[in-house]
């Protein structure tokens, strides 16, 4: 097992996420602005994607927020949970990376995406899966399975890309042994409206779905960016959903290699509203 989350954040980034979050109670472009990596994107509850002038629109907790962290070495994963009594259960995924020479540790945040989920008390739903004859294929899977629309720049790159293409290759199988080699211990995925779902959950759905055969679809790539530091690294992507079975969304997404292998430790997916 690999536990990593904490609420202990590394030396320079729990004051530099303070002032972040001051910067955007008080609305502060020119304080926040130099915390900010140089490729920031921020994600907002409607899924549209902003720069650095777009920042501060994401909605923040109070003192009540449950904030916890993730040391990946050059990147931490700070995940942040409350409560608005408007918009229900807010999750705010922000990505921190290190750059060098950037002073004050060198911490700069690369992604902050927001996400609405259901209320904790609602049960888990998921589409009732239907039963097909043992010998029904896979559906056809070219776009992540075999190909995306992104050209790997290191081989650390192309071995993310070939972690996630087998990960998702296995989904439309329902093969929940192949998948899980590729997941954290510690993944989790946030989806708008639904519920948290672990790796224990989501591989358990695999073998359910696994038992009858049932036809599983995975999101194709519409556009990907990686940023890899050292062993951790960070995916962006927009993705559609085949037959659209599923509203388009942009999704973020933590790896770690550990065992000689890319794994997956997080993945919040928003919905693209219009």
């Amino acid at each position: 097992m690999h536990d990593t989350a904490t609420t202990t954040m590394p030396a320079g980034l729990a004051s530099a996420r303070s002032a972040a979050v001051a910067a955007r109670r008080s609305g502060d472009a020119a304080a926040l602005a130099p915390l900010l990596a140089t490729d920031f994107c921020a994600i907002d509850l409607a899924g549209a994607v902003h720069g650095a002038e777009g920042a501060g629109t994401l909605p923040v907790g109070g003192d009540d927020a449950v904030v916890t962290a993730a040391d990946y070495g050059d990147i931490v994963l700070v995940t942040e949970r409350h409560r608005s009594p408007t918009l229900g259960d807010v999750v705010a995924v922000e990505v921190w990376v290190r750059e060098s020479g950037a002073g004050a540790g060198g911490w700069r945040l690369l992604v902050n995406h927001a996400n609405v989920l259901a209320d904790p008390d609602a049960p888990h739903s998921h589409p009732t899966p239907q039963a097909r004859p043992a010998d029904a294929q896979p559906p056809l899977c070219e776009n992540p399975c075999l190909a995306v629309p992104y050209q790997p720049a290191e081989p650390a790159e192309a071995d993310i890309i070939r972690s996630f293409q087998t990960l998702e290759r296995a989904v439309t199988r329902n093969d929940a042994d192949e998948w899980v080699k590729h997941m954290a211990d510690e993944f989790v995925v946030y989806r708008t409206r639904q519920n948290r779902t672990t790796k224990a959950m989501r591989a358990q759905m695999l073998r359910d779905h696994g038992a009858i055969n049932a036809e599983t679809f995975v999101a194709a790539v519409e556009a990907m960016r990686l940023w890899v530091f050292g062993n951790a690294a960070v995916m962006r992507a927009d993705h559609v959903m085949p037959g659209n079975r599923r509203p388009p969304y942009r999704a973020t997404r933590v790896w770690v290699k550990r065992d000689a292998r890319w794994q997956m430790a997080i993945s919040q997916q928003t919905t693209r509203a219009g």
